[in-house]
């Protein structure tokens, strides 16, 4: 086990090695019936086409994951919290069929079985500023989506994002916050009385801060932790805008509150670029499609 996840942490900590990248060498593995650790068979001499053949990677990529494997562990791959693939609470069964890909390595505290227990999840996102009706429906949202067997998964920042995790809460759920900084930042503002039934989780090292661009890249892990992606009150620009045209270009099922005016400015367009509208008084449509069957594992 210390080996396999020694190996998924270089894959991780490789540069030029991304979700994508991971993911499609995930892919290739479950294809061979071939197990990560034997990447250790090409430390040694000349690796040849043979790595090749095995990693799927550019001769480049292919020779920095090789010298990384050469030296000591990471400080990291001993943190407890660090969850990689292959381990219990790494959400194995999205990993080789993640839309988008997910990061190889997250980590997460609290309730971390949340991430992998084979029930669906509904990602909300929204504005920060969304007025008290807004929050409301969220909040209603977020307990509907207990009352239908789903867990909530979404941002940890005011707003709307809050509003879904308390209303899951609240209904006797339990709910994923993804941070775009690292876990021993603190949530900015959604803050859970306990993590009983809460876990929280980022891609970030632990001590990574908040910044605009992590925020970016949190929107595409909760995309890939979700099935179904809610936005309640998009601008034309910003992280929930960003989070709906990520949606589009993946395919992800994505849901848009059909509002108009100031209250989000860009819900009609994402609308109309191919999201599938969502009324007030029907927000129990979105539980309406089936969300995709179990993905295979690797492990």
């Amino acid at each position: 086990m210390h080996r396999r996840r020694k190996c998924w942490w270089v894959v991780h900590a490789t540069r030029g090695i991304g979700p994508a990248k991971a993911q499609e060498f995930a892919q290739r593995l479950a294809a061979q019936g071939r197990d990560i650790v034997e990447l250790d068979n090409f430390t040694t001499g000349d690796p040849g086409d043979a790595a090749v053949e095995f990693t799927g990677l550019s001769d480049e990529l292919l020779f920095r994951l090789l010298q990384a494997l050469r030296e000591d562990p990471f400080p990291e791959s001993r943190d407890e919290r660090l969850l990689l693939p292959g381990d219990d609470a790494y959400p194995n069964s999205r990993f080789l069929d993640a839309n988008p890909p997910l990061p190889v390595a997250l980590w997460a505290i609290g309730r971390t079985s949340l991430l992998d227990d084979g029930r669906p999840s509904l990602g909300i996102a929204g504005s920060r500023s969304a007025g008290e009706d807004l929050l409301a429906l969220t909040h209603q949202l977020g307990s509907l989506a207990v009352r239908q067997g789903w867990k909530v998964i979404s941002g940890l920042a005011a707003g709307v994002d809050s509003a879904g995790h308390q209303g899951a809460l609240d209904a006797g759920g339990d709910t994923i916050g993804v941070m775009a900084s690292g876990v021993d930042q603190g949530g900015r503002h959604w803050q859970p009385e306990s993590l009983e039934d809460v876990c929280i989780v980022s891609q970030f090292q632990p001590r990574i801060p908040w910044s605009g661009p992590g925020a970016m890249q949190r929107n595409a892990t909760i995309a890939a932790l979700s099935d179904h992606v809610v936005i309640i009150a998009a601008g034309e620009s910003g992280g929930s805008w960003e989070m709906g045209q990520l949606c589009l270009k993946k395919k992800k099922p994505l849901f848009v509150l059909d509002i108009r005016g100031d209250e989000g400015p860009g819900n009609q367009k994402l609308i109309r670029a191919g999201a599938r509208a969502v009324t007030r008084d029907d927000l129990a449509s979105v539980f309406n499609h089936e969300p995709p069957a179990t993905q295979t594992t690797l492990f």
